[in-house]
């Protein structure tokens, strides 16, 4: 029950950070015209929230080397996130790619990378000694 617990903060707290990714990446595209550039003011901020949040709340892990943990951390992401561009391209393999399945593709990724990076998270970068 206790990992069930965890799981739905972090999937909270992936909710939130994607909200702040979406609204920060839209607020600096109005003001800048830049789209990569606003891209990236986006996740930095998601990322930095998603980081401290989860370290603080969902695996309460303050007590760590946080720059073992950033680095951990990074890893894993990478991973989840070429987990799910792997799974994206894999379902554009067999349908015709449009608008729609495009959209079912992002989301089948995101189902495939919450998984990876909650366990690589509780048993690895924010792990108990």
């Amino acid at each position: 029950m206790k990992i069930l617990k965890k799981f739905v903060i972090f999937c909270s707290v992936g909710f939130i950070a994607f909200i702040l990714d979406w609204l920060f990446f839209n607020l600096t595209y109005i003001l800048t015209s830049l789209f990569t550039f606003s891209l990236g003011v986006g996740w930095v901020i998601s990322m930095i929230f998603n980081f401290t949040t989860n370290r603080n709340l969902t695996f309460r892990a303050r007590g760590h080397s946080i720059s073992r943990q950033i680095t951990k951390w990074l890893i894993i992401y990478a991973i989840a996130f070429l987990a799910r561009i792997g799974t994206g391209e894999f379902i554009l393999l067999f349908f015709e790619e449009n608008t729609f399945i495009a959209n079912i593709a992002y989301f089948a990724g995101i189902i495939v990378m919450i998984p990876i990076s909650f366990l690589g998270s509780l048993f690895w970068v924010f792990r108990k000694k």
